[in-house]
């Protein structure tokens, strides 16, 4: 059985760690419950960060010819420039990180769809906002898995996050302390989820691992460079149905006509968004213990992330 390493995660304090909002409540999160037992979490509150309390005063974003406010309607305060110290402060001093979990719609963590008002009470709004904290967030790490617990609801945005995080955790690893052995087995094993998600970026670091002459911490910093772009993106359904359709191929002789059928319809479902990724996973993972197939068996495409948030993952989206 695969062990994973466990991905640092930064999130919002208030989501499943303590009632930190400004009314004194908590966030429910099912996907942060359950990756507390997979992940190692670093939880943030900017708010009280810069001084506010718990409960405390909403604060609001406001437009001010062309810049961004964070004022306290209720006390006039302004908490800008707080706000980006707190900030800056905050993710300079952290260490690793694999990916970001923000409260949406946050004035402070909302890193997408924030309201941003035309003055400082009862004036209209556009939700065209970005959360200082989460904005700077994204200054500083745009290549990493950034998610609000709003979208992770979502069943295919939550597969490409844990495969993001779970990914760039176990490189994180061997980035520190593999040998090059380490680099190539990690290529290896993660060939299939590489071309999913870009099959030109996915060749170009398998070539910078096939030149002898460089020194290995040389050809991390490049690979981990392109991993990271690579993983930027996430897979469309025809880079997925490629990769399936090559798994396929190391048994499709053995199949009888009936399950051929069965697969190339569940693919067609797949692609018209009918069926989620995992069911087309699933039975190829069922073909691949029939025909003790090895080297697909070490594929982390057929299981990127811990087996218990796969369950959770179908379980949750069907019952929701």
């Amino acid at each position: 059985m695969r062990e994973f390493e466990k991905p640092i995660i930064v999130s919002s304090k208030c989501i499943e760690f303590e009632p930190c909002r400004y009314n004194a409540l908590i966030i429910s999160s099912k996907v942060v419950e359950n990756l507390k037992g997979y992940a190692i979490f670093n939880p943030v509150c900017p708010e009280v960060g810069v001084g506010l309390g718990i409960p405390r005063d909403p604060v609001r974003l406001v437009k001010d010819n062309g810049n961004t406010q964070l004022l306290q309607p209720a006390t006039g305060s302004d908490l800008t420039r707080k706000m980006i110290d707190f900030s800056d402060e905050f993710l300079s001093n952290l260490n690793d990180v694999d990916g970001f979990i923000l409260k949406n719609r946050s004035p402070s963590c909302g890193f997408k769809n924030v309201k941003r008002y035309y003055g400082l009470n009862n004036a209209g709004a556009v939700r065209d906002g970005v959360g200082l904290f989460a904005q700077m967030v994204k200054n500083r790490y745009s290549y990493l898995p950034l998610e609000d617990e709003g979208r992770l609801r979502n069943l295919t945005i939550r597969e490409n996050f844990l495969t993001k995080i779970f990914t760039l955790a176990e490189f994180r690893k061997i980035n520190k302390e593999g040998s090059f052995s380490d680099m190539i087995d990690f290529h290896s094993r993660n060939k299939f989820l590489l071309l999913s998600f870009n099959q030109e970026i996915a060749r170009k670091m398998g070539k910078s691992l096939s030149d002898g002459k460089k020194h290995l911490e040389s050809v991390k910093k490049e690979y981990g460079e392109f991993l990271v772009h690579l993983l930027s993106r996430n897979p469309k359904v025809t880079s997925n149905i490629n990769v399936l359709m090559h798994a396929f191929g190391y048994f499709s002789n053995e199949l009888s006509s009936a399950e051929k059928s069965f697969f190339l319809d569940n693919l067609k479902r797949y692609r018209e968004g009918r069926i989620p990724l995992l069911v087309n996973i699933n039975l190829l993972k069922f073909w691949i213990l029939r025909f003790n197939e090895e080297y697909l068996d070490k594929q982390t495409f057929f299981q990127p992330y811990p087996e218990n948030m796969m369950q959770i993952t179908f379980i949750y989206d069907k019952m929701g």
